[in-house]
């Protein structure tokens, strides 16, 4: 065999073994991790929720204590309930002391699908219950020297629609925001008119109904 025969067999022996290393290289190499959009999920939960615990300290202004805990029901629904209870034994926007209690139902619909259960935009039909037990002045002590003051109960029913939005941070930390409105019946006594402000809200007709909370989902 020639000199020439030679070389040309170990060049192809040397692109041959070239080949087959730089085949076995790239079957070894780690996979390149595929790319996280940043702005969609930096600080946004991923994790999946079995319920919510949140306050609504805004209520604190009204002198009532309201807090609600959210259940998922599936994948996109979830039933949030709010109990309420308020007590002044003060004089306080017209009457004199008052105690209060309420109960309120959410049947949330989360419309967002790349979002896991109890967390994002929601639409939810509500029902709200609450009554008040007060201590008023009466205007018959001014006129015909009748009692200074007097009892009275007062209780309304509201059903309506909610909007909102429920943010869980990464931390578990949850921010409940939502508004709507609906209809509102009374029934009871509301004599000196007190109560049909917008600080205790019993009144007939269309109602606005917000909602802002602060908690922890677990």
């Amino acid at each position: 065999m020639k000199t020439n025969d030679f070389s040309i067999t170990g060049i192809i022996l040397c692109l041959v073994f070239s080949f087959f290393s730089l085949t076995a290289m790239a079957q070894t190499r780690p996979k390149q991790r595929p790319k996280i959009n940043h702005r969609s999920y930096v600080g946004r939960d991923t994790t999946e929720r079995v319920g919510a615990l949140t306050v609504f300290p805004t209520n604190f202004v009204a002198s009532t204590m309201k807090i609600g805990y959210e259940f998922r029901l599936s994948q996109n629904k979830g039933l949030k309930l709010i109990g309420t209870y308020g007590y002044t034994s003060s004089g306080y926007y017209g009457v004199n002391s008052f105690s209060e209690f309420g109960l309120e139902a959410q049947l949330r619909f989360y419309i967002m699908k790349d979002r896991p259960a109890l967390n994002g935009l929601y639409m939810a039909p509500y029902a709200f219950y609450k009554s008040m037990h007060y201590n008023y002045n009466t205007v018959q002590y001014y006129y015909n020297g009748g009692p200074p003051t007097a009892n009275a109960t007062t209780a309304d029913f509201n059903i309506g629609y909610v909007l909102g939005y429920q943010y869980i941070f990464n931390s578990t930390f949850t921010i409940d925001l939502f508004i709507g409105g609906g209809i509102n019946s009374i029934s009871g006594n509301n004599t000196n008119g007190s109560l049909g402000s917008d600080m205790f809200a019993y009144y007939k007709g269309i109602i606005i109904h917000p909602g802002i909370a602060i908690g922890i989902a677990f």
